[in-house]
């Protein structure tokens, strides 16, 4: 297995000026970034694919003087101001084949949850997390009757339709895998729809994917707490009172 780190974007919502990236936040002796790559290692990933926009040369200083844990290479997207996660995504899964992991840099996790997601599950799934259904920012995950994925909604209310419709799979938290034959199709589909994708959030895509003929998505439910996804100050506090509270678990 081989993976792709987003470390794209610009984090603007955190306002943490004196970092240079918002996944340089510290979480005790380390920041997200060094956590993403020892877990990484831990579960024997061949390399880790990292996607750069937002001070790009700075993030790879830092990790360049890491203890090298994996085989690293960076990716630069420099339109990453006016493209969404999917262009940074498609850029990772062209420097890899075979089986893939998918991380968002912003994201938290408990060690043990992210190695047993990523040993266990489907070979294509996704990460899920329970969350209020009505919940309008969070990516919530609708599945199809024989449980795999049929769609994700973020940035509104489900209708009522969907509801009735679709079992609710909790909120997609950030890190996903695809299997070579689906990271393919995936990159193919997208070269096939560019002017539209580009500009897209990965969620939009995907369901688009997951309704193709023969697309199997999975998701992976974690009931265990622990998990946080970090877009702004409120949010890396939570994040850091529950980690200051449950190290063991990290």
């Amino acid at each position: 297995m081989q993976a792709i780190i987003l470390l794209a974007g610009y984090g603007s919502r955190l306002a943490r000026d004196d970092l240079a990236h918002k996944s340089l936040l510290p979480f005790g002796d380390e920041t997200l970034l060094s956590r993403h790559l020892s877990c990484l290692a831990e579960l024997g990933a061949e390399k880790a694919v990292l996607v750069l926009g937002h001070n790009k040369e700075a993030v790879k200083e830092y990790v360049n003087a890491l203890p090298p844990p994996l085989p690293v290479e960076f990716v630069d997207n420099d339109v990453y101001l006016t493209t969404g996660n999917t262009l940074s995504m498609v850029m990772g899964l062209r420097r890899t084949d075979g089986d893939v992991v998918v991380l968002d840099g912003d994201v938290l996790y408990p060690r043990r949850v992210f190695l047993e997601y990523a040993r266990r599950s489907e070979t294509s799934s996704f990460a899920t997390v329970p969350v209020d259904i009505d919940n309008v920012e969070c990516a919530k995950t609708l599945l199809n009757a024989d449980g795999s994925i049929h769609a994700f909604v973020t940035k509104r209310a489900l209708t009522t339709m969907e509801k009735e419709l679709h079992e609710f799979g909790g909120e997609a938290i950030g890190f996903f895998k695809l299997s070579g034959a689906d990271a393919r199709r995936f990159a193919d589909m997208y070269d096939k729809r560019e002017a539209e994708w580009k500009e897209w959030l990965w969620e939009i895509p995907f369901t688009e994917f997951a309704q193709e003929d023969g697309a199997h998505l999975y998701p992976w439910s974690i009931d265990e707490p622990g998990c946080f996804e970090i877009d702004d100050a409120t949010d890396y506090q939570d994040a850091l009172t529950f980690f200051e509270a449950n190290r063991k678990r990290y």
